[in-house]
C-alpha cells in the first residue's frame, strides 16, 4: 500500500465522523439538506470510488463508497422530510 492510501482513507473518515451527526437530524425529520447538494455529492463521491478502484486504492474505495452512502442517505431522508 501506498501512503496516500491512509491519507485519503483518514481524511475521508474524518468527513463520515463530521456528517453523521446531520444524518441523525435529517432521519430524525429535524431538517433537510438541500437535496442537489446531497445527490450531487453523492454521485461525486461514488466517481471518486471508481477513480481510487483504477488505482488499486482499495481502502479510498472502501471509504469513498462509505461517504457517498451517507449522502445518498442524507438525499433519501431529506426527500422524505420535504414531502
Amino acid at each position: 500500500m501506498i501512503w496516500q492510501d491512509y491519507a485519503i482513507t483518514i481524511i475521508v473518515f474524518m468527513f463520515v465522523a463530521v456528517t453523521i451527526p446531520q444524518l441523525i437530524d435529517v432521519i430524525n425529520n429535524k431538517t433537510s439538506l438541500n437535496l442537489f447538494t446531497a445527490i450531487a455529492t453523492s454521485i461525486g463521491n461514488y466517481g471518486l470510488a471508481y477513480v481510487f478502484l483504477t488505482l488499486d486504492l482499495w481502502l479510498s474505495v472502501t471509504s469513498a463508497i462509505l461517504i457517498a452512502t451517507l449522502w445518498l442517505l442524507l438525499f433519501l431522508f431529506s426527500l422524505r422530510n420535504k414531502k
